[in-house]
């Protein structure tokens, strides 16, 4: 490599005086070459008068020159701090030169990124490789000596390295469950463990318990009660897999998504259960869509007249039948803000009492069966949790998703129809003979739908020829699809079991 300062020294004694101008050559170009004396072992790249030396001029060419993406020249060779290595810097990104690694282009994101962690004198030192195309043939990779940076469209550049990389290599890296990294390396709030986010989910270490992934239902899970720093810890094993279950161990309880429920237990010293344990999981999530919105042309309003008038005979109906959430949905549908709506928690209390699987659909169950089912269940896992620990445990069991469901009254079904319902029950329970186990118990039910309708048959009530009303009124902008929401009270028992 071309030292800089021999280059400046050399530099300094060329001057247009002690220079012969280029015979006939236009003031310009003799100008150009008086001062463009190059070093040994460099090389110019007309019009800069820059000189790349060494090897990080071989790179340069053989990446094209001035015709790669790094363009042409901006700086002469410089020295790096500490004179560990040589860089030449140019328009499209740099080369980096160290005596270990060669000389190797850095650029664009990749350059960004590895300067937020102090180029060459940050943990990441020196780059080992040039970018390395993934196997999407978009996404990139680039290797330092401490350390790597993925890049991709949809997450940007982000560094990795250690123990997490090492886990998420072994888990297919990029192609594996957890795909791309959408974080560097996280110090957590405790200051002793580090985690790393992915598009699927996150590796989480501590040096007391290695580090480990935790992604899918789960994560979703453990997020929900204050991951690492929550009643659960830090995951101390990687997911267990059994046929469609699995389940994960942590530093003070087991997550596991087991036989259709989505469940987390814990030894416990005392029977207090928080209120956030039954919020709904997975948390509420809006699925709108809003294809066709406005779609339709109404020049002269007529058709946006005939409609306002039709929806009115809908509300009037409701309000004849006497089904104020239908009347009260209804009405909103045709304010046209799109906000969610809430359900009363008095309302829903109701509607989760119906023990019929609505409209004769054995593929949706009956919100009762549901809730029914979510609190056996968690009472004989607690049960039997406690009796093999000899000393209290919690179980929270959930729906690991939002299960299809409908009622039969009036006003349920010409509310929402078919919705999504989720329970959550949690129990606290102590060892004992069977039948006297000592129980509390928090249970608590919630539903979620989108106010929106498909065209069907126009005939019959005027309840029947809503769809086809609302379908029209979205589609002049008159009417608008939004989220419903809702959670039942808190059911609290306690007892023996």
């Amino acid at each position: 490599m071309q030292d800089n300062t021999t280059f400046e020294a050399a530099a300094a004694t060329t001057t247009l005086e002690d220079t012969a101008p280029v015979e006939g050559a236009a003031p310009a170009v003799q100008a150009f070459a008086a001062t463009a004396a190059v070093a040994a072992g460099c090389q110019i790249y007309p019009p800069t008068t820059f000189q790349v030396c060494g090897a990080i001029r071989d790179k340069y060419n053989q990446m094209g020159g001035p015709t790669s993406f790094l363009l042409f020249p901006k700086s002469n060779e410089l020295t790096n701090p500490g004179n560990t290595g040589k860089r030449t810097e140019f328009i499209g990104g740099n080369i980096y030169w160290s005596a270990a690694t060669g000389a190797h282009p850095v650029a664009h994101e990749f350059l960004f990124k590895w300067g937020d962690h102090g180029y060459e004198t940050g943990f990441l030192k020196y780059p080992k490789t040039d970018e390395i195309v993934l196997s999407d043939g978009i996404s990139r990779r680039q290797e330092f000596q401490g350390g790597h940076i993925y890049w991709s469209p949809a997450t940007g550049a982000h560094s990795i390295q250690g123990l997490i990389y090492d886990k998420w290599k072994a888990l297919g890296a990029e192609t594996g469950v957890l795909k791309f990294p959408t974080s560097d390396e996280i110090v957590a709030p405790d200051g002793k463990g580090r985690f790393t986010t992915f598009q699927g989910g996150a590796i989480y270490w501590h040096p007391n318990t290695g580090a480990h992934p935790v992604y899918g239902p789960l994560y979703l899970f453990w997020a929900h009660f204050g991951y690492e720093a929550g009643s659960f810890g830090y995951p101390t094993a990687d997911p267990v897999y059994t046929g469609d279950n699995v389940s994960q161990q942590f530093q003070r309880g087991t997550l596991r998504l087991w036989d259709g429920n989505l469940e987390g237990y814990q030894p416990v010293d005392s029977d207090e259960i928080a209120d956030a344990e039954t919020d709904p999981h997975p948390p509420y999530s809006a699925f709108l869509d809003f294809a066709g919105y406005a779609s339709v042309a109404d020049p002269d309003g007529t058709k946006r007249e005939q409609n306002r008038n039709s929806a009115e005979a809908i509300a009037t109906y409701f309000h004849n039948e006497d089904r104020p959430t239908a009347l009260e949905l209804w009405t909103h549908l045709y304010r046209h803000t799109g906000n969610p709506v809430t359900v009363s928690e008095i309302t829903l209390d109701s509607w989760m009492d119906d023990a019929t699987n609505g409209y004769g659909e054995a593929n949706r169950l009956a919100p009762a069966v549901i809730r029914a089912a979510n609190r056996d269940r968690a009472v004989a896992e607690a049960i039997q949790r406690a009796d093999q620990r000899n000393g209290p445990y919690k179980a929270i069991v959930t729906t690991p998703e939002w299960l299809p469901t409908a009622g039969i009254q009036n006003d349920h079904v010409q509310s929402l129809g078919r919705y999504q319902m989720a329970a959550t029950t949690v129990v606290v329970a102590r060892p004992g003979p069977a039948g006297q186990h000592p129980i509390k118990l928090v249970q608590q039910a919630h539903i979620q739908d989108v106010y929106d309708f498909a065209r069907g048959s126009s005939e019959g009530s005027a309840a029947q020829a809503a769809a086809g009303i609302a379908v029209d009124g979205f589609e002049l902008g008159i009417a608008k699809w939004f989220q419903v929401t809702g959670s039942g009270s808190k059911i609290a028992w306690s007892g023996l079991r």
